[in-house]
C-alpha cells in the first residue's frame, strides 16, 4: 500500500480535519494522520491519489500537491 502526503492549506480547525478525514474514508482511504494543513493518507484497494484529491476538493478544500 502506498502512503501519500498532502498539503491542504485551508484545513485549519478540528472540524475541517474531520471533514477531510470523513471524505477520504468515504472513498475507501485510510487517514494515517491529519493536522492543520497536512494529511498522510494510505491508498487502499486500488485507490489513487487523484481520487483522494478529488474527494477532498469536493468537500470544499484545496489541495496544493
Amino acid at each position: 500500500m502506498e502512503t501519500i502526503q498532502l498539503t491542504i492549506p485551508n484545513m485549519k480547525s478540528s472540524h475541517c480535519q474531520m471533514t477531510v478525514t470523513n471524505s477520504v474514508k468515504a472513498i475507501g482511504g485510510t487517514v494515517k494522520s491529519v493536522s492543520p494543513t497536512n494529511a498522510e493518507i494510505e491508498l487502499n484497494n486500488g485507490l489513487t491519489k487523484d481520487a483522494v484529491v478529488q474527494a477532498i476538493q469536493k468537500a470544499g478544500y484545496n489541495v496544493v500537491n
